[in-house]
This record gives structure tokens, C-alpha cells and sequence, in this order.
């Protein structure tokens, strides 16, 4: 009984995300964004976009573009120019191709006969194990996935989304496309993490066939090195087509 009465002086743990609002605390780092300075980048000076492991900055004239799939988040940018670059921590950082209002309706007419609840298989294709920490994380009891009808299933032939992690490498590229080949349809594929979305620092690598969408149809990329569990969150919101992907103002 007193472990009763515990819970109930303490409440709703369990964070509202994404019914309600929810943060990440200041120092996390959910995107690099460029801030224009008025500092004209001369011929040759590089600097910056040359420090960057996963070249994922490409200067021009004043404007400084930071590529989100390729970047990992490790912050020095913004030590080595914290005046042109900033690191915000929101985390709705999940990206769709083409036309966002387009895509969401797509979604929304192929999954509209799942009812309320998805399966997820989950595919390691050449992770470092970060990104399935995170995504575990999702259905312990403070992000408890399963209050929103997300599960996940060890049988694609049950799946409904396929989660990929990694950049996918040569050796988990025929399995990676079995799981694939063996979802029923309709089915949604998720790029998870900087390495699955880009190949990250990887790219170009002989042993790494490309990042996820070079061997599959992807729908959602959920960036990060790792990404946080409200990411993923977020990520899966939008695959479902009911919330707007990062960047976008109205569908």
C-alpha cells in the first residue's frame, strides 16, 4: 500500500509528448544552425566547413549552409565560430522528401486501415549501438511508447514500419532488404540516426553501401547522433501523417 500511495503523491511521470508540451534540457544539442554574421567568407578561407568531420557545412559568400542528415551534432562549429553558428535543442528535428503537405496525405491514405496502433521492426544495419539505445528508450515508463499504440515486433511480416540504424554495410545490405521484401503492405521505412539518414562520416566508405535511402524507399529521416527519444518520437508522429515534419509551418 505504501508503494501505492507513492505513486499517487507523485503523479504522472510519464512525459505528455506529443499530446503536450515537452523540452529537452539546454545544453542538448538538437540542430546547428547557421546565423548570418555579415562576415563575408573570402576565397580559400574555409575555416569552419574544413574542421567539420562529416562535411556537412559548405560555405558561400556570407551564407553558411549546414546539411542536417550529415551533421552529428559534436558542437565544434559553434566553439570554433560561435558567432555564425548556433546549437538549438529542439528536438522535432524529422525530415520527409518532397512536398510536406503531399507526403503527410500519402501516409495518412497508407496507413488509414492500421487503426490505432503500428508495429515496428527494427533493422541494425552498421550501427555504433547509440541510436538503439535511444530507441529502446522510447517504451520504458517515462516515454512509454505503448500509450500511443507503438509496439515493437520481432517479425516483419507483422511490421508496419521498419526502422533501419547505420549506415548500411555490405554484409547487412541482402538482409536489410529481406525485411523489407517480407512487410505487408502498406509499410513506412524510418531512417534513424545521422549514419542511417547520410552515411554520416562514413560516406564513401568500400565497406558501407550508402546511407538508407540508397537501397530503400524512405520515408521519414530522424538525424542525430544520437537522436533523443522525443525525436524519435517526433519521427514516428509524423510518419503516421499526424503531426508536420521539422521546418514546416501548415500542411
Amino acid at each position: 500500500m505504501s508503494w501505492i500511495g507513492y505513486g499517487l503523491r507523485g503523479g504522472i511521470l510519464t512525459t505528455h509528448y506529443p499530446y503536450g508540451d515537452d523540452r529537452m534540457p539546454e545544453a542538448y544539442r538538437g540542430e546547428i544552425e547557421f546565423v548570418e554574421s555579415g562576415h563575408r567568407i573570402e576565397a580559400g578561407e574555409g575555416g569552419v566547413a574544413d574542421i567539420c568531420l562529416s562535411q556537412a557545412i559548405a560555405e558561400e559568400s556570407i551564407v553558411s549552409k549546414v546539411d542536417t542528415l550529415r551533421c552529428f551534432r559534436c558542437g565544434e562549429c559553434t566553439r570554433v565560430a560561435p558567432d555564425r553558428f548556433v546549437a538549438r535543442n529542439h528536438f522535432e528535428i524529422a525530415r520527409v522528401a518532397g512536398s510536406p503537405s503531399s507526403v503527410l496525405r500519402a501516409l495518412k491514405e497508407r496507413l488509414h486501415s492500421l487503426g490505432r496502433s503500428v508495429h515496428l521492426r527494427h533493422v541494425d544495419a552498421g550501427s555504433d549501438g547509440s541510436e538503439e539505445q535511444e530507441l529502446n528508450a522510447i517504451f520504458n515508463p517515462f516515454y512509454d511508447a505503448n500509450r500511443l499504440g507503438v509496439f515493437l515486433t520481432a517479425s516483419p511480416r507483422h511490421a508496419d514500419m521498419l526502422v533501419v540504424t547505420g549506415a548500411v554495410t555490405r554484409p547487412m545490405l541482402e538482409p536489410l532488404q529481406r525485411a523489407f521484401a517480407a512487410m505487408p503492405s502498406p509499410k513506412v521505412v524510418i531512417a534513424l540516426g545521422t549514419t542511417a539518414c547520410s552515411g554520416g562520416i562514413f560516406r564513401g566508405r568500400p565497406e558501407i553501401v550508402g546511407p538508407v535511402d540508397a537501397v530503400l524507399p524512405v520515408d521519414v529521416w530522424i538525424p542525430g547522433s544520437p537522436p533523443s527519444p522525443l525525436s524519435i518520437l517526433h519521427g514516428i508522429w509524423v510518419a503516421l501523417g499526424r503531426t508536420l515534419a521539422h521546418g514546416e509551418v501548415g500542411v
